[in-house]
């Protein structure tokens, strides 16, 4: 049921443009609709396609692909908001020296935050905030500035509610002690809501719990599926994984783990990347009992329709950095057990009973021991895994109870 005129303003970095940019959305932008007699989108980032949203759904194109072209002019002629930037930041010594360190990048997303704030501004009018509407970004480092921005302007008191995934919570990707201007964004925000707990704990342990009445933990979540993963008595231990890749995703391994294993194995790989030519040539001299089927970027719609199609024994995920993956909840909707190492908030969806937990600094040598054994144990029974999902990750009941609180 609709909220009573109550609009949503959703900020997102492409989404409902492109093909890749934040698929999970797709799912969660449903009960949004259902919830909010209006939503309106705010992608960053415009591409030629753009995907089917519900029709009380739109998408707001004048705050797309702005860059301004003189970055210092942008914030020599906004002092008062650097002022309330550098006041809500409240760094320590060493956030401080980082920030300087890294200043030029830092003046870049200011910048850029700043500009896009001012489109905001000059269109206010359109946009008709009104006093009960939401604003949610979906991204900790996305909007958040523009946001900021335009409320100092137009003196508006609307919740504004943030989630924290993992490149926009995590800094090691940055190469810094902080994601750049977490601490403003803390005092920004009303409320951030984190995909895992790992999240939430990470960022308590960071600020020394002192906006911990601002956290919420709300994890994302899929669909059950109508079909369930066929079960057919086969010759071969069927693997699948879904993932760019990329360096730290580790696809590129996965032929090296494999090619230690016993049994007769199919590696089934959805996703493409900068290191397909890597993954190729690892793929060249497995030995005859390993089988690969290298299918490269598909759709959502397509990777789910192998699920229902396709004996799945196992997905396997080698990544160095997560969240809390929505391609993991994909594959344990079905029944499927998950291989995947302790990262982030892994942990939360990879259980004794629900598949192989491998520590995080294993070898390659040391993976392909354990996945032999996991392999040959047979252990894991589909019914626990379902359980666990409709428990944890079932998007019904997680989106349903997210949306209403919003």
């Amino acid at each position: 049921m609709s909220g009573e005129n109550k609009t949503l303003f959703l900020f997102t970095a492409g989404y409902p443009y492109g093909t890749r940019d934040e698929p999970f959305l797709e799912t969660e932008i449903n009960y949004l609709s259902r919830t909010f007699n209006s939503v309106i989108i705010f992608p960053r980032v415009k591409k030629q396609e753009i995907r089917p949203i519900p029709s009380n759904v739109k998408v707001i194109d004048f705050y797309c692909n702005l860059k301004p072209k003189n970055k210092l002019g942008v914030l020599l002629r906004n002092p008062t908001f650097l002022f309330r930037v550098l006041f809500k930041s409240k760094l320590k010594l060493k956030y401080t020296l980082d920030f300087i360190k890294h200043y030029r990048m830092n003046l870049d997303i200011l910048a850029s935050g700043i500009f896009e704030g001012e489109k905001l501004v000059e269109f206010s009018k359109e946009l008709n905030l009104k006093e009960k509407d939401v604003v949610y970004d979906y991204w900790f480092i996305n909007s958040i500035i523009s946001i900021d921005y335009w409320r100092s302007k137009k003196k508006w008191g609307n919740t504004i509610i943030c989630r924290a995934h993992r490149y926009d919570l995590y800094p090691k990707e940055w190469k810094m002690s902080v994601v750049p201007f977490s601490f403003y964004r803390l005092n920004v925000v009303d409320r951030l809501v984190f995909i895992s707990k790992h999240g939430l704990n990470y960022l308590n342990t960071l600020t020394n719990n002192v906006f911990n009445e601002k956290f919420e933990l709300s994890y994302l979540g899929v669909n059950s599926p109508e079909k369930k993963n066929p079960q057919k008595k086969k010759e071969l231990y069927r693997i699948v994984s879904c993932a760019r890749v990329v360096d730290f995703k580790n696809v590129h391994l996965i032929p090296k783990v494999l090619s230690q294993l016993n049994a007769p194995i199919e590696w089934v790989h959805f996703g493409d990347g900068p290191m397909m030519s890597e993954l190729e040539r690892n793929v060249i001299d497995l030995p005859k009992n390993i089988k690969v089927v290298l299918k490269g970027h598909q759709s959502n719609k397509e990777v789910i329709s192998f699920y229902e199609n396709q004996t799945v024994d196992a997905f396997i995920s080698l990544s160095d950095s997560e969240g809390l993956p929505v391609s993991m909840m994909e594959a344990q909707s079905f029944g499927i057990p998950i291989i995947a190492k302790n990262v982030g908030g892994t942990n939360e969806i990879v259980k004794d009973y629900t598949g192989l937990l491998l520590k995080s600094n294993l070898t390659i040598d040391e993976i392909a021991s354990a996945l032999n054994t996991f392999i040959a144990s047979n252990k894991i029974k589909k019914e626990e895994v379902l359980s666990f999902f409709n428990n944890n990750f079932n998007a019904s009941k997680n989106y349903k109870l997210f949306t209403e609180q919003l």
